[in-house]
């Protein structure tokens, strides 16, 4: 399965959960990342901006949307700390 992430600067990180698009084998669905989840995704243990623990993250996230893109039916994929205990 092929999954790319648009540039880390093109991720909005304001305040709450961090939104955007993954293209999964060439089709485009959109993600929700909780806060909880972005730090289970970077597993790091000192402060760092909400970029830096996405790019941190990046490989976990994406095998989180791998997991769930494989639903057909999926629209929108909302990734949350439990995603992560796996």
């Amino acid at each position: 399965m092929n999954i790319l992430f648009p540039h880390i600067d093109s991720i909005y990180v304001g305040e709450g959960p961090i939104c955007f698009d993954a293209i999964v084998d060439g089709v485009t669905i959109s993600c929700v990342l909780t806060e909880h989840a972005l730090g289970a995704a970077a597993g790091i243990d000192h402060i760092v901006s909400r970029r830096e623990a996405f790019a941190f993250g990046q490989p976990a996230i994406k095998e989180v949307v791998a997991r769930q893109a494989k639903d057909a039916s999926v629209g929108l994929i909302v990734i949350t700390q439990a995603e992560f205990r796996v």
